[in-house]
């Protein structure tokens, strides 16, 4: 009914579960400092909007080692690039979806010591169900697109614009923080319950939910999906 096949929602959901466990990492070298061109870049941009970007902030903290979770970043890039593919979802409105949720998660991401980037559970799931529901041009596309806003979005806001802006690396890893070991930050990854997980799936079924109560039933979207696979 919500336009996955089995095997798409099968990784989505136990693939993500499972590549949670899994850490790819990035840079085996650990790094306590901004490179140069970044301390650069960000000097530039501090000049040209010194709202978004303080003029002076931290370069230095405990070594930290940059990592991709496989559940909650590769599985989710290849789950959406393949509803995209099959046609389950636009690509004009998946971006505009995914833009929207990566501005809003980007402004509400904290980061904390020891701990990593952190956000309101419900805030990513809720305004990926509400986008998918908007843009898509009937109820049937809005899961996969709330799947992809907010998939995405996510990591694209919360995570790696989180990670490129100036201060939170070393807000992640602070000098004072004890004991002085090295950080392992992993992009999508925070175990099996991961926000990145959760969005996915709590955002699908929130969308799923709505086509019910749309539809008067969830058993006529499934019916019809099977019909036309038989014509």
């Amino acid at each position: 009914m919500v336009g996955f096949s089995h095997w798409t929602a099968t990784l989505a959901v136990f693939g993500s579960i499972l590549g949670s466990l899994v850490d790819i990492p990035l840079m085996e070298t650990p790094i306590s400092t901004y490179p140069e061109w970044y301390l650069t870049a960000a000097s530039q941009l501090s000049i040209e909007f010194p709202t978004f970007f303080p003029a002076a902030f931290p370069i230095t903290f405990h070594p930290l080692y940059l990592a991709v979770n496989l559940g909650g970043c590769i599985i989710p890039l290849a789950v959406s690039a393949h509803l995209l593919l099959r046609g389950r979802a636009s690509f004009g409105r998946s971006a505009l979806g995914m833009a929207v949720v990566a501005a809003v998660t980007y402004y509400a991401a904290e980061a904390i010591p020891g701990e990593g980037i952190v956000l309101p559970f419900w805030l990513s799931p809720f305004l990926a169900a509400v986008l998918g529901l908007v843009l898509s041009r009937g109820y049937r596309r809005s899961p996969p697109l709330a799947y992809i806003s907010g998939t995405i979005g996510t990591l694209i806001g919360a995570d790696l614009l989180s990670l490129l802006t100036p201060g939170v690396l070393p807000a992640l890893s602070p000098l004072y923080l004890l004991p002085p070991q090295p950080v392992v930050m992993s992009i999508g990854g925070a175990g099996v319950f991961d926000g990145i997980f959760l969005t996915g799936i709590i955002a699908v079924l929130l969308a799923a939910g709505i086509v019910c109560i749309f539809r008067g039933s969830c058993e006529g979207g499934r019916r019809t999906e099977v019909g036309r696979k038989k014509r």
